[in-house]
């Protein structure tokens, strides 16, 4: 090995050790920038550059795009007739040679004098395709499949950074139109203040309906900032967990090949990896399934999955304080609805089960088919509710806890999905002893109204 060779692999490990062990990330357009750059560096390539794909899914807009001389200005080109057509949302694809010859309808490499091409697909957290990783060399490169697996490493990072930056965008639009709607509401409410001051009574109403619509709205900002923050959370503990599957993988193949079987302390060591990364897993799958955010209510919901996700989450404040008794049908439990909404109203009921018990306690959770719907009862052994605050706990603002610890809203929206989703919701409670949950879903699927 030369020492020009040397000290190109000596870049690429340089760059593989700041990206995957990197703990302090820089997000945004900064991130695509030192990447691309940095990559063209270390494979000598002549162009690389990090794509976003459009919603028809036929168009690519560069985010980043460097040359051996620096960066140069982003652009716009169809997909059609290209290398990059056979890559987006599909596998990594190389061509170690005369590319400009494979696709002779694609001007931009003739104009670029491209001889070789290896590209890599780009996923959001999803696997919904949403980029390209590329880099093009004007001479051929015979050992092109090897920067196609260099590439591969900074595939997973490149569309993570990718998903956030779209999620950001998502939740900056989303604040700027929350702020129209607060102002719009704000104003409307002082036109109904001057028309309406000899009309007391009619003047409350329409200030409790503003509170509460503004309340909603604050709800909603802070669900939209909850869903960016697990999805991105989620995504980014992927990646070391990824490293950590893999090495497990290599271990365990290593064994098998060789024929040399492991002593018990080994095997016990792999089995333990292997626990540790099936239940990181279901973590992630968790926050995945409360960060869904959709206006359908056609998806298919298992609902003793969605109980067992929103467990997950809260078991931090379950373990070692509270005992989860299971009495589960054994029949299917899936229902037509909105996946992210249903796990939002079991979370808080489970939590308002689990902040009700002070000290030590049990949960006992109940699943059966009751004619055409799924009863889901929630019974906890915390203090209970009075018999005249049974009839006010879905009511907007009202709330047992001390002034600070909750708005009052958890339930009041609950009971609103649950309306939603055609189903109807019960409690039974006796003070200091016990509070039963009663929730119906009806099982068949018509237009939802």
């Amino acid at each position: 090995m030369d020492n020009s060779e040397l000290l190109k692999l000596k870049k690429q490990l340089t760059l593989i050790n700041e990206t995957v062990s990197n703990e302090v990330y820089n997000l945004g357009d900064s991130f695509f920038e030192q990447i691309v750059i940095k990559l063209n560096d270390a494979l000598g390539a002549d162009y690389t550059y990090i794509g976003g794909l459009n919603d028809a899914n036929n168009e690519m807009t560069t985010i980043s795009l460097v040359n051996k001389e620096g960066v140069l200005d982003n652009f716009s080109y169809p997909l059609k007739d290209t290398p990059c057509e056979n890559v987006i949302g599909q596998t990594p694809c190389s061509y170690a040679k005369e590319v400009t010859s494979l696709f002779p309808k694609d001007q931009l490499l003739a104009d670029m004098g491209i001889e070789a091409y290896t590209g890599i697909p780009l996923f959001n957290s999803k696997s919904i395709p949403t980029g390209i990783l590329v880099c093009m060399f004007k001479e051929a490169v015979y050992d092109i499949h090897s920067f196609e697996a260099l590439l591969l490493i900074f595939a997973s990072r490149a569309g993570a950074e990718l998903e956030h930056k779209k999620l950001y965008k998502s939740l900056d639009e989303q604040q700027k139109e929350l702020e129209s709607k607060v102002l719009e509401r704000t104003k409307e409410l002082n036109n109904k203040n001057k028309e309406l001051e000899l009309a007391n009574e009619e003047l409350g109403l329409m200030v409790n309906k503003l509170s509460e619509a503004q309340n909603q709205l604050v709800q909603s900002e802070k669900m939209a900032s909850l869903g960016i923050l697990t999805a991105g959370v989620a995504h980014e503990i992927n990646n070391p967990l990824n490293f950590i599957l893999g090495g497990y993988t290599g271990l365990k193949n290593y064994f098998e090949a060789s024929n040399n079987n492991p002593n018990e302390n080994i095997n016990l060591f792999l089995f333990s990896i292997h626990t540790g990364v099936e239940r990181a897993s279901k973590i992630i799958d968790g926050l995945n399934q409360f960060s869904r955010n959709t206006d359908s209510f056609d998806e298919s919901c298992d609902i003793h999955k969605i109980i067992e996700d929103c467990l997950i989450i809260l078991d931090i404040d379950i373990k070692n304080r509270i005992e989860v008794k299971k009495d589960y049908t054994h029949s299917k439990t899936n229902i037509p609805g909105n996946l992210g909404k249903l796990h939002q109203v079991f979370l808080n009921i489970l939590n308002n089960s689990i902040q009700a018990i002070e000290c030590k306690g049990e949960i006992l959770i109940q699943t059966k088919h009751i004619n055409s719907n799924i009863e889901i009862r929630i019974t906890d052994s915390g203090y209970g509710v009075s018999e005249k605050n049974l009839s006010k706990i879905l009511n907007p603002f009202f709330t047992t806890k001390q002034p600070g610890e909750g708005t009052g809203l958890g339930l009041s929206i609950t009971f609103s999905i649950i309306k939603d989703h055609r189903g109807s919701l019960e409690f039974e409670s006796e003070e200091n002893k016990f509070t039963t949950v009663i929730i119906k879903l009806p099982i068949n699927s018509r237009e939802h109204e």
